[in-house]
């Protein structure tokens, strides 16, 4: 007799078979990792990109910035974290000028890219959008 067809074996092994096949299923290294970033640019138009790596995700928002405008930054904010916000924020003195920062939350996010433009001189900033990580929203 086949071992799957005693109703024994089968009641022991396909419970057992569900466990091990749900947790592969949710096992880390199942999940593919996902980054997203934005290069930013002057009109402060630029889409989110993603990638599998950071450096492809880099990689594919310079190309999407260019295929958008001729002042893009080419130094794109990056994430690895899909919960995460980009802050657009883009500022006029001493020039206009516009850059992107990633946090898990809007008020980090911005934090952080206004504290890059006052460490860098700049004033007369104002936030221009927010765009989520997971799905290039803007929020």
């Amino acid at each position: 007799m086949p071992v799957l067809k005693c109703p024994k074996v089968r009641a022991l092994l396909l419970p057992a078979l569900a466990l091990v096949l749900t947790g592969m299923a949710f096992h880390p290294c199942a999940a593919q990792e996902r980054w997203a970033a934005v290069d930013p640019n002057a009109d402060a138009s630029s889409p989110v990109a993603w990638g599998a790596s950071e450096e492809d995700a880099r990689a594919r928002a310079r190309a999407a910035c260019r295929r958008l405008s001729q002042t893009c930054a080419n130094a794109p904010a990056v994430t690895g974290d899909m919960g995460d916000v980009f802050a657009v924020v883009c500022c006029a003195s001493p020039r206009k000028g516009c850059a992107i920062s990633a946090a898990a939350t809007r008020r980090a996010a911005l934090r952080s890219v206004e504290k890059m433009f006052e460490d860098a001189g700049y004033s007369n900033c104002a936030l221009k959008h927010y765009l989520s990580a997971a799905s290039g929203q803007k929020q």
